[in-house]
């Protein structure tokens, strides 16, 4: 397998639907200044009615949340897995001293439907919904937040069918493919998540370093083979067993043969090329996330 079929795998016809998500909305004058300040994009440069990735990692560069983060007229919303709704709130408010912003949890009265290809809302959405450009997958689209999953059906996806995209654009899942024991250039957020010219955030110091004069030691890799497998996981291996890393999400490809999978891989052998071993078969590393 080589590297040149990621680039045939396209969105599935119809809608992402992932299921209930952490989003919280910031608001006061300082809103924009004060997230700046905790996240590793560049929040002054988005323009309402689009999205960005960001991550939000500690003091020493772990990452805490992998969000995305969508501009109104007069507000911040910042969405990111359900799971981090209490912890990822109370990272933020334990930074807010002096500033002017206040944190509504919307995690329960809003829910998110992507749209591949789309820049604007189709023209049966709610009135009251929120829409934004949001290139979740590493392409066009669209993100909608409606107040109900009653008001409004779209042809939705089975989210098995997404997990080809995801994998082959190196989208790694939280508690699946990163935690807090990754750093982010590790998982290939530098690719879309990290401002390489903005000012300070927490953190920083860390992720400028790896990015002068260090280097991570371990990268998330696309992995493709050409057999066909229900659910590989577990560890990779060198030809002698020599463990190199541990398959983290796979999925088959239903309109070609084998699998594709993500993998975090030691640096020395994480290169577009190499091959390792894992779940009875040989995988090609097709590139890093």
């Amino acid at each position: 397998m080589n590297s040149e079929l990621l680039q045939k795998i396209k969105p599935p016809a119809g809608a992402w639907l992932p299921g209930p998500r952490t989003l919280l909305r910031l608001t006061g004058a300082d809103r924009i200044r004060f997230l700046n300040g905790q996240v590793t994009q560049d929040l002054k440069k988005l323009q309402p009615g689009h999205a960005v990735r960001a991550a939000i990692i500690t003091a020493k560069g772990r990452l805490e949340a992998d969000t995305r983060i969508a501009a109104t007229a007069d507000a911040l919303l910042l969405e990111t897995d359900l799971s981090l709704r209490e912890s990822i709130r109370s990272r933020l408010e334990k930074f807010i001293v002096a500033d002017d912003v206040a944190i509504e949890d919307l995690s329960e009265s809003f829910h998110l439907a992507h749209i591949p290809g789309l820049n604007q809302p189709p023209s049966r959405s709610p009135a009251k919904s929120l829409s934004f450009q949001c290139a979740r997958f590493r392409e066009s689209g669209l993100d909608l937040w409606t107040s109900s999953p009653s008001d409004w059906k779209p042809d939705v996806a089975p989210l098995k069918e997404w997990e080809p995209l995801r994998i082959a654009r190196g989208l790694p899942l939280w508690s699946v493919d990163v935690g807090p024991d990754t750093l982010p250039p590790e998982a290939g957020f530098e690719t879309d998540a990290i401002s390489s010219t903005k000012g300070c955030y927490i953190g920083q110091e860390v992720i400028s370093r790896l990015r002068s004069v260090g280097h991570v030691n371990r990268h998330l890799c696309v992995l493709g083979t050409d057999q066909s497998l229900s659910s590989p996981s577990g560890d990779c291996t060198s030809q002698d067993g020599t463990v190199l890393g541990k398959i983290t999400s796979s999925t088959p490809l239903d309109h070609h043969s084998g699998c594709i999978a993500l993998a975090m891989i030691k640096r020395e052998q994480a290169q577009p090329g190499n091959s390792v071993l894992a779940g009875g078969a040989v995988w090609t590393i097709l590139r890093h996330a």
